[in-house]
């Protein structure tokens, strides 16, 4: 039996491992014999489309911004889609299925982990026993019969049972600066924030980590490939279970101390702001640090308490701060999330939230900290947008996001104005924010980077400041357009320069 399976690519300028369909062959050879599974990464090389005849079961495995590449690739796989022998998954799978069954009724969508999914639907194929009754035993699955969309019981992989990912990329990823992944838990221990997709996506409420000694034999892997920096894909790192991080720490360092892991190896990885407070936490990040911690991402989101709470944040702008000073103690580097822009913000919640973060120094920090919440499918925040209805419009199936309506005209204007301004450059500053990220020449040029990003990102904050002024009536349209001219052309000195590290 052949199996094909694609990586659709995204329109992000950088390169992630497609870490998904590395761990769906692994899975699928380990336990079917017969089977014979090759890989395609449409970021890196184009299919040949001559040879999709040749397989029996078609898997796509689509991410963000790669919706035009799925449908070059459906259109290309009639015959196969008629024959329910093309599956879907992915995140366009998972939260946009209703939509993409309304546009293909031949195809089979998975929704969340699709390890188990992909290895009985094959099972099926192979012994020719693919029928209606055999897809309703298949978890995870949404379909079309008679018109109607199927969706089939919901399920968490056992992580215990997994096997490890084929490598296939790592070492083109390696060459090519990309970002290699790696996986020490799937969910999140509070799993309750607003905004997230976390518990759609795995159809599970809570947090599972892998064996401690499945990770180990990933970093032996990733560090004899040629690997120095990969990157942890966990929502939550810590999962609150203290104890079992500090164990994996020590495993690492003695690994290392061994020179099975490259002593150089280091590592990036998300925390919640509270594990990071937590009185075990300093002491873990601490022992993190000595193990190969090089930066660590956090989810602010806010400087405004109000702002938190419609999150569904259980932190707070004072604690934000404190989980800040501590990373800063402990000289691990630092990525943030931030949601400046909600519908429901009001003018001054935009300006308290300026405030904060120039008290907490983040306008200039490398982190793009200036963004606009998403309405995603399936979260609390976007059932609640539709009841006020603030949602405008259909989902945009290529990116996950429903189009909103802005409560305060003025923080309306502000974000219009600001991304008119942050579009101008934004390609070019995603590159090397890319290039900042994966596997670097030296660390001193990722310091580099960095430090030039936050250059940008100070430009960014002052121009935000700017419009800031000219929403409020403080200055006319006229000054704050020669404003933009004039840094804009600050931005494109920076990146020329860095252009020419």
């Amino acid at each position: 039996m052949k199996v094909l399976l694609i990586d659709a690519g995204s329109n992000r300028e950088e390169l992630n491992e497609p870490y998904g369909i590395e761990s769906l062959s692994g899975n699928l050879e380990a336990i079917m014999r017969d089977v014979t599974v090759d890989l395609v990464w449409l970021s890196l090389n184009p299919i040949n489309l001559d040879i999709l005849h040749k397989y029996d079961v078609i898997g796509i495995s689509a991410k963000l911004g790669s919706f035009s590449n799925v449908e070059n690739l459906l259109s290309n796989l009639e015959t196969k889609r008629k024959l329910h022998r093309v599956i879907i998954g992915g995140p366009l799978s998972t939260f946009g299925y209703q939509e993409i069954l309304d546009r293909y009724d031949d195809i089979i969508c998975v929704r969340g982990e699709g390890e188990t999914s992909l290895l009985k639907f094959c099972q099926a194929i192979y012994s020719n026993n693919l029928s209606d009754n055999s897809l309703q035993g298949i978890p995870n699955l949404a379909y079309i019969k008679n018109g109607n969309i199927i969706e089939t019981k919901r399920i968490c992989e056992e992580l215990e049972t997994l096997v490890k990912p084929n490598r296939f990329f790592v070492n083109e990823l390696c060459a090519k600066g990309g970002i290699i992944r790696i996986e020490g838990s799937r969910g999140c221990a509070y799993s309750d924030c607003s905004f997230c997709s976390v518990c759609e996506h795995y159809g599970y409420h809570g947090w599972r980590p892998f064996p401690i000694e499945f990770i180990i034999d990933q970093l032996i892997i990733l560090s004899e490939l040629g690997c120095k920096s990969p990157y942890f894909t966990d929502e939550d790192f810590f999962g609150g279970d203290f104890d079992r991080s500090k164990k994996l720490a020590l495993r690492i360092i003695e690994e290392k101390e061994k020179n099975r892991i490259n002593p150089e190896m280091n590592f990036f990885f998300d925390a919640r702001i509270n594990d990071i407070l937590h009185k075990k936490g300093y002491e873990i990040l601490r022992l993190w640090k000595k193990a190969g911690l090089r930066e660590l991402f956090i989810g602010l989101e806010s400087g405004v308490q109000k702002q938190l709470r419609r999150y569904g944040k259980p932190a707070s702008p004072n604690k934000n701060a404190k989980a800040i000073q501590i990373i800063k103690d402990l000289d691990i580097q630092l990525d943030t999330g931030y949601i400046l822009f909600d519908p429901e913000m009001s003018f001054d919640e935009l300006i308290e939230n300026v405030r904060y973060i120039e008290l907490i120094n983040l306008s200039k920090h490398d982190s793009r900290s200036l963004k606009t919440m998403r309405a995603q499918p399936f979260t609390k925040l976007t059932e609640k947008y539709f009841a006020k209805n603030i949602i405008t419009g259909a989902l945009n199936i290529d990116l996950l996001f429903y189009p909103l309506k802005y409560i305060d005209e003025k923080v309306f204007n502000a974000s219009i104005l600001y991304n008119e301004w942050e579009s101008g450059l934004m390609k070019e500053i995603y590159i090397i924010q890319a290039q900042s990220r994966g596997e670097v020449i030296s660390e001193s040029y990722r310091e580099n980077l960095k430090i030039q990003l936050s250059k940008l990102r100070e430009i960014d904050f002052f121009v935000l400041k700017v419009i800031i002024d000219k929403v409020n009536g403080i200055i006319l349209e006229t000054a704050m357009y020669e404003i933009f001219s004039e840094k804009r052309k600050e931005k494109e000195y920076l990146i020329r320069d860095i252009n020419c590290i």
